[in-house]
């Protein structure tokens, strides 16, 4: 067959294809034409009230609609009454749908967000027509106007509060609504370190939280709680309160409200610094130089000024502790007032000044389990008098300050030799004692042990003796092997990973290579050298440190093989 009459065939076949390609969607599109759907809903809708959806699917063809699914779907904000705000389609089936029929579902909804927006809502059937074993499918979208809150909810706070000093906050709400609301309940979240004093309508549940039953249209309440906060200079912290309501045993928060405060600069403040640097980072066995700064900031002497000072962290070494202060070990609390430090017994105006301690951090990390890793070291302060200035509300004055401080890991790499290696599954070949031009394998270990902190990025690397070449590897931990270069004589150890407690908890990580020494005439008495310093490098993934440390190099002394004396090692 000619080229010219295969090309016409495919030509032809491409056709035919093509053809009824397009008249089965010609079809298809015929088939979809005659399904149409109406979305019918509210022009507007308010948030927190419930509302209905109607969705009708006509059949508008000659032919019968078989197995009919509607769907509908929520976009985020919207929610099916009754069920969680998580579920976003519902499906509703109908067996047939005849020549000129016509189906309704009736949707009940709820928004829960998205005030003065728009919500696209999207409805879809599919069916099967005739003797098609095909879906066709049809959509249709209803553009849902939110307007405003249904209960409209307020709080109210102080922008700036002193730390320790007592504020009001005033909630309020409204049912804005056309409907009376039922079920209600308001709740309160407070930051961690607020503390409730009192409520003009008191809780129903611990201090937080408001049984308000219902709540008939136009109507609206109020009340003010009482309470106190704690933080540094500068902190931001939020108050937020949320109406939730009950619908067909489904509970939905229907509007909520934030309000957010700062810890004004206090009347007492302090400050506390370690080894005069904000970013400093501790490593074990570290001297830890500690600085309170205190300053007082108002206009009037504060009397009986009392600082403490609590440290938390396992890496503390407490024995070696220096301080003028006094010290309380059932809490690890120092405390300085005029008795040790008597300028405390009344601080001037503008007056400031500082108190010190000193405190090692420990040699070794206590580590006893897997999950003893990434240490802090933490100390919290406090100052406080008596004595209230006119303009701050609280029984007290008070300044409070913290600060936390990493520890760094640590990392090491220990080198061993062996002749005699068993354990390894090695037969070490040559004369024990080494002798003269001849040549003798030996076993090279390197154990990586790594304390406190995951760490990455590492590298182990040494050079070979001079008289030493690479012969194998027999063993490698990690994700990779040794990789030895023959020009430099130098072998490297790259490994992506290595976790905390490995070697403490865990074994260490293990690579072994083989290698074979030659002694020359300059070797004859002496112990020869296998293998140069081995130094290992990485990353501390907890402080962002490049960790650091080495191992000397071994000679044929052989110090961890057991199973020879110390002057075999002697070259012969």
């Amino acid at each position: 067959m000619s080229l010219r009459a295969k090309v016409t065939i495919i030509f032809a076949v491409v056709i035919v294809l093509g053809g009824g390609l397009l008249i089965y969607s010609a079809y298809q599109g015929r088939l979809s034409r005659g399904l149409e759907i109406d979305i019918q809903g509210p022009e507007k809708v308010s948030i927190g009230v419930p509302f209905e959806i109607t969705v009708e699917v006509s059949n508008t063809s000659q032919n019968i609609f078989e197995d009919l699914r509607l769907s509908l779907s929520l976009p985020e904000g919207i929610a099916f009454l009754g069920s969680p705000p998580a579920k976003n389609v519902d499906l509703r089936e109908f067996k047939t749908l005849s020549a000129g029929g016509v189906n309704q579902a009736i949707f009940k909804l709820i928004a829960l967000d998205g005030e003065n927006s728009f919500k696209r809502i999207e409805a879809a059937a599919n069916f099967l027509s005739g003797s098609l074993s095909s879906r066709f499918e049809k959509r249709q979208t209803l553009d849902l106007a939110v307007g405003s809150y249904g209960i409209v909810l307020d709080i109210a706070a102080p922008q700036k509060v002193f730390s320790g000093e007592s504020f009001e906050t005033e909630i309020s709400y409204k049912n804005s609504s056309d409907i009376d609301f039922q079920d209600l309940k308001l709740k309160l979240e407070y930051p961690l370190t607020y503390t409730f004093i009192k409520s003009a309508l008191p809780p129903d549940v611990g201090n937080n939280t408001w049984v308000l039953g219902g709540l008939r249209k136009g109507s609206e309440n109020q009340f003010k709680i009482t309470g106190r906060i704690i933080g540094p200079d500068g902190a931001f912290f939020d108050i937020k309160a949320s109406v939730e309501a009950s619908f067909l045993g489904q509970s939905y928060p229907i509007s909520v409200k934030t309000a957010t405060l700062s810890i004004a600069t206090s009347p007492l403040s302090l400050r506390i610094f370690l080894n005069e640097d904000p970013e400093y980072i501790v490593k074990a066995g570290d001297i830890l130089n500690y600085s309170l700064n205190f300053s007082n900031n108002t206009d009037i002497g504060l009397r009986d000024v009392v600082i403490s000072a609590q440290l938390i962290g396992e890496m503390f070494d407490f024995p070696t502790l220096d301080t003028l202060g006094s010290f309380r070990s059932t809490d690890n609390t120092l405390t300085w007032n005029a008795s040790n430090l008597p300028e405390l017994a009344t601080l001037l105006p503008g007056e400031s000044g500082s108190v010190r301690f000193s405190i090692k951090a420990k040699e070794n990390y206590p580590i006893r389990r897997l999950s003893d890793k990434n240490f802090l070291l933490k100390a919290s302060g406090s100052i406080e008098s008596p004595t209230v200035p006119h303009f701050v509300t609280a029984d007290k004055t008070i300044g409070i300050a913290a600060l936390e401080t990493k520890v760094s890991g640590s990392v090491a790499i220990d080198t061993r030799a062996f002749f005699r290696d068993a354990a390894s599954g090695v037969a070490n070949s040559g004369p024990w004692p080494p002798r003269v031009n001849n040549s003798t394998q030996y076993t090279i270990h390197w154990l990586i042990t790594n304390y406190s902190t995951d760490i990455k990025d590492v590298e182990v690397r040494a050079f070979l003796g001079s008289n030493a070449r690479f012969v194998k590897i027999v063993k490698s931990g990690g994700s990779s092997e040794p990789i030895y270069n023959e020009r430099t004589q130098e072998i490297v150890w790259n490994i992506s990973r290595v976790p905390a407690t490995t070697g403490v908890v865990t074994s260490p990580m293990e690579a072994v290579f083989q290698i074979e020494v030659t002694p020359s005439s300059a070797d004859v008495g002496k112990y020869m050298e296998l293998i140069r310093d081995t130094r290992i490098k990485a990353i501390d993934d907890f402080t962002g440190l490049q960790l650091n440390n080495a191992d000397f190099g071994v000679t044929t002394l052989l110090p961890d093989d057991k199973t020879v004396s110390s002057d075999q090692g002697l070259v012969q």
